[in-house]
């Protein structure tokens, strides 16, 4: 009788105890998740006053969020995060940007992800904000999209301050380099090569192709919808680009598209003319504006003339 009395009081004194803790769990994310706020797509996200641990999952995002000073706060990123350095060093891979592990992003404890609509599926999101925590989205098309993605992000962490500082000096440079780009006149029409074989670039939609364009030189593709898309090797011909471009770290160059079939139909390919360039320009992030800089510099040093005498494309 007396055991059972014991365990009776024991049991009591458990349920108390479990009680006021999650009365006092409750009181705490009630009062941690003070604010809430609207993402770029509308959806209210409920924040605590303070982020201390958020999970970056796309490397734009790990790259905007230390431009505002809020390294110290990133509790993961995905994988292929190269920008800024330090960030690949310091911090633990949540998996990678379609696919994101549920379980490492729990261990993280994190209070809140920050996602890119258009990258991040939205089963992804679903899944993350079942594990109780907050997901704020962003968007990334063109300058205009990274601008407000910046300031959105400062409005998330509480860095307002700093993300408007920063969208400024951004402008800044941006201005001066469409500023030189017009001074410096006409520029020479290229043709961005993602794959040989299908040949695959960049349109209309794509972060790069507006880059190109404010550097002051005329992508042959710009009038084309999509982001990324498989194009015909004719009618790229008959567009007739001054350059061929791609990134450093491409598998091809110049040799590969000498030998094969049809790529020596383009005068820019006879020529030699196909440059490297650097694949910090596709990042729709702040570390794309010293890309953009050393892109304007050097476009603007290139003979242009023998070839666009020709023609220029659309």
């Amino acid at each position: 009788m007396l055991r059972k009395f014991q365990l009776g009081v024991a049991a009591v004194a458990h349920e108390k105890a479990y009680a006021c803790a999650a009365i006092l769990l409750a009181f705490s994310l009630s009062a941690s998740a003070a604010r809430l706020v609207k993402d770029e797509l509308g959806r209210s996200v409920s924040l605590p006053d303070r982020v201390h641990r958020v999970i970056c999952l796309t490397p734009s995002v790990t790259d905007t969020v230390y431009a505002i000073g809020g390294g110290a706060d990133i509790a993961g990123i995905t994988d292929y995060t190269h920008y800024p350095p330090q960030a690949e060093r310091e911090k633990p891979s949540v998996g990678d940007i379609l696919h994101p592990s549920l379980e490492k992003i729990a261990a993280l404890h994190p209070d809140l992800a920050i996602a890119v609509a258009t990258l991040n599926s939205a089963e992804t999101v679903q899944a993350i904000e079942r594990l109780g925590i907050p997901v704020f989205l962003v968007t990334d098309s063109g300058l205009t999209a990274l601008y407000r993605s910046i300031s959105s992000i400062g409005l998330a962490l509480g860095r307002e301050h700093e993300a408007a500082l920063l969208v400024a000096q951004l402008r800044t440079r941006e201005r001066r380099v469409r500023a030189r780009a017009a001074q410096a006149g006409r520029g020479p029409s290229v043709f961005l090569v993602l794959s040989l074989d299908p040949c695959i670039t960049a349109g209309r939609g794509a972060f790069i192709t507006e880059l190109i364009s404010a550097a002051g030189a005329r992508s042959i593709t710009r009038d084309l919808p999509q982001d990324w898309l498989r194009v015909s090797l004719e009618t790229m011909i008959s567009r007739r680009p001054d350059y061929m471009l791609v990134f450093e770290d491409s598998p091809f160059g110049l040799a590969e598209m000498r030998q094969r079939p049809g790529w020596n139909a383009f005068a820019a390919v006879r020529r030699g003319r196909v440059l490297r360039i650097d694949d910090r320009l596709q990042f729709p992030s702040p570390v794309a504006f010293d890309a953009l800089e050393d892109f304007a510099r050097e476009i603007h040093a290139l003979p242009i003339a023998s070839l666009s005498a020709r023609g220029e494309g659309p």
